[in-house]
């Protein structure tokens, strides 16, 4: 004979019945670290506590602002069902905080070490247009969308490589290390950008990895992260050369150089039209004294003197526009020109080498070299390292 079935909130409602006449289970004292802590809008506080292997989800009915990520805690509580999604929670009452948790215990010492090392003074200085730039992400997650609007509202040829890579779980940490070094042996990027979007401790806990960070830190290209939000910093991000807060920030960071020059411009079309509007409606004010005369005296001869000084006025104010837009095309032309000369990479593809000493100032004058100097020939794809046999002053015939 098969059993009537029960409705699934009847089982709830049994299960949870069940907890609450346990009196174990209704005074609870259990001590774990908390994680993933979040407040709601209704000013609940939501965390995970958890030991070396296993977690369980807590929920306290009021504002807990002292308890923080890391936090090792004992906790006074009852064991409860939430009806709704038949999953069970431990009703917090009191937290007695008893030290640091032992993840966050071994993430400061991890970052002692580390710093120690000197691998939290790395500054690379960024690309002020960089021309190329690489991403390491996720091609499915939020933070891409927010990374490519933030490039697409300057106008800028700036090339984009998305590798994309897990940002999230135990197999996300070779992908990221994966995409570092792929960046750094195709050498085609003036800069990496490591982002993902918003998580959980536990979610974002990847970026804490010792492995990444020392990938990150052997990168002979400029890496700036922006992972997470703005209460969020990992292990990666004091190892970056650049540290942002969020994805967008990043990106931000990243384009500058090109957001100043745009400003610029704006700054310079303002005041142009402002001085063309000033300059017509002084004139207006002008001619409207002038009509005002020859409406009271009709001195006809000055109705052609005046017609033709308005003639003139047009002329000028064209002309003026004219010359001030052409000089303003002609600046632009020439900031276009210098950005695209001072890119050294240019010359380098012409087959012109730069010439450094062994401490890498470029060679510019003759008093920099003696004999024996020691040089570095820079070539696009290699560099000639040499030592000066002799040196000679080379007098240039005037013509």
């Amino acid at each position: 004979m098969k059993l009537k079935p029960i409705k699934v909130s009847q089982l709830n409602q049994f299960i949870k019945k069940y907890l609450s006449s346990n009196s174990i289970l209704n005074n609870l004292r259990v001590e774990g670290e908390i994680s993933n802590l979040r407040t709601s809008k209704t000013g609940y506080t939501y965390f995970t506590l958890c030991d070396d292997s296993s977690c369980i989800n807590c929920v306290c009915f009021y504002t807990d602002s002292i308890s923080k990520n890391g936090d090792k805690v004992v906790i006074d509580g009852e064991l409860s069902v939430y009806e709704a999604r038949g999953s069970y929670q431990i009703i917090v009452k009191s937290i007695e905080r008893i030290g640091m948790g032992k993840i966050l215990q071994d993430l400061e010492l991890l970052k002692g070490k580390l710093k120690a090392k000197g691998m939290f003074e790395k500054n690379k200085p960024l690309p002020l247009y960089p021309e190329n730039i690489g991403i390491i992400t996720s091609k499915t997650g939020a933070a891409i969308k927010d990374i490519l609007k933030t490039f697409e509202s300057v106008k800028a040829n700036i090339e984009i490589t998305i590798y994309n890579a897990l940002v999230q779980g135990d197999n996300s940490k070779q992908y990221i290390i994966d995409g570092i070094k792929k960046f750094n042996e195709d050498n085609v990027v003036d800069v990496i950008l490591i982002s993902r979007g918003g998580g959980s401790f536990e979610d974002l806990n990847i970026f804490n990895d010792i492995n990444i960070a020392e990938e990150a830190f052997k990168s002979n290209i400029p890496i700036v992260t922006g992972i997470g939000h703005e209460s969020d910093r990992t292990l990666i991000d004091y190892v970056a050369d650049v540290y942002c807060h969020t994805p967008t920030a990043a990106a931000e960071r990243i384009i500058r150089g090109y957001k100043d020059i745009q400003t610029k411009l704006e700054s310079l079309i303002y005041n142009l039209k402002s001085s063309t509007k000033n300059y017509i409606n002084i004139k207006s004010s002008e001619l409207k004294s002038s009509k005002y005369i020859l409406r009271s005296y009709l001195p006809l001869e000055e109705v052609y003197t005046k017609k033709n000084q308005l003639e003139n006025y047009k002329h000028f104010i064209k002309n003026q526009l004219e010359t001030k837009l052409n000089k303003l095309d002609y600046q632009l032309n020439i900031m276009r020109e210098k950005i695209i000369n001072n890119n050294y990479n240019k010359q380098l593809e012409k087959g012109l080498p730069i010439v450094s000493n062994d401490i890498g100032n470029i060679i510019k004058d003759i008093s920099q070299v003696n004999e024996k100097t020691l040089l570095n020939i820079n070539f696009k794809d290699f560099i000639i390292t040499a030592r000066t046999i002799s040196v000679k002053e080379v007098k240039h015939d005037e013509k």
